[in-house]
């Protein structure tokens, strides 16, 4: 069942609100994230891969750029982390793997892993937050590797963790919120930055998604929030043959891109820190 949650009167509220902020990031040509859609492979050890590759090129380093091995698992997590000022910490992942063989696994999910080292490359500098980038493994059959990611957090490195935003399944259509699975505050922030970019955002839940890689860090109680592009029209798009690059629509996808680079640098001013 999908409920839709029309923004426009949270989007009102929560600019009349609020204290400016100015928000500055780097912005990518659309050419690049186009080019890294396009290298996507239909073997899960391979999408690993050439998703660290893409970090590599994006200037993450070797001494953050990490493969995390889960027990069970063929391919392992990729994670890139990019410091702070604190190790307040906020988590953007996606899942990197494809389930079936059919069409290349290109909404599910690799158009949202894809777009996790172009959020890297828009982090300008000077940032409060540590921004951890996770290209999850297993989700289509786990989530494995999300469980594995915050079961090995220790208890402090665990409350350090102020938010979690996940991509799944973006660049079919405009940008959409998983509102029962994400925090209403981080909803209310996203809104206050679509409606000052001008970019539409509509609440939609995706209950036939039964698998969530956010679900693990609720489960710790850090909060989070999913973004997703799914209508009735492209959600029976996946695991299926037309699930390919053909699928994605650029406009959509780049407009994305922008959103969620404004988005995590809006966290990271007004995200406040852990109480002593």
């Amino acid at each position: 069942m999908r409920i839709v949650y029309p923004l426009m009167s949270l989007l009102a509220a929560t600019v009349a609100a609020a204290q400016p902020v100015s928000i500055q990031f780097n912005s990518l040509d659309r050419s690049i994230l186009s080019e890294r859609l396009e290298r996507v492979s239909v073997k899960n050890a391979e999408r690993a891969q050439r998703l660290r590759e893409i970090f590599q090129q994006a200037g993450c380093p070797a001494d953050r750029l990490q493969e995390q091995q889960i027990k069970g698992s063929k391919i392992p997590n990729i994670i890139c982390t990019q410091p702070g000022k604190t190790e307040d910490t906020i988590v953007v992942g996606a899942h990197l793997d494809r389930a079936g063989s059919a069409g290349q696994g290109m909404v599910d999910n690799w158009s949202g892993a894809a777009l996790l080292p172009a959020l890297f490359q828009s982090l300008p500098a000077g940032r409060r937050h540590t921004f951890v980038f996770v290209g999850f493994a297993d989700q289509e059959s786990g989530p494995a590797g999300s469980r594995f990611y915050v079961r090995q957090l220790d208890r402090e490195q665990k409350a350090r963790v102020r938010a979690m935003i996940q991509l799944t399944s973006v660049g079919t259509s405009a940008a959409r919120v998983w509102m029962n699975r994400s925090d209403p505050k981080l909803v209310s922030d996203l809104a206050r930055v679509a409606a000052a970019m001008k970019i539409p955002l509509t609440g939609v839940n995706s209950e036939e998604m039964d698998r969530d890689d956010a679900a693990a860090f609720r489960d710790a109680k850090i909060p989070t929030l999913t973004l997703h592009s799914l209508t009735p029209e492209t959600f029976p798009i996946l695991g299926t043959a037309r699930d390919t690059v053909e699928a994605i629509r650029m406009d959509n996808y780049y407009e994305t891109y922008r959103l969620v680079s404004a988005y995590l640098m809006l966290l990271d001013a007004v995200i406040a820190p852990p109480a002593q």
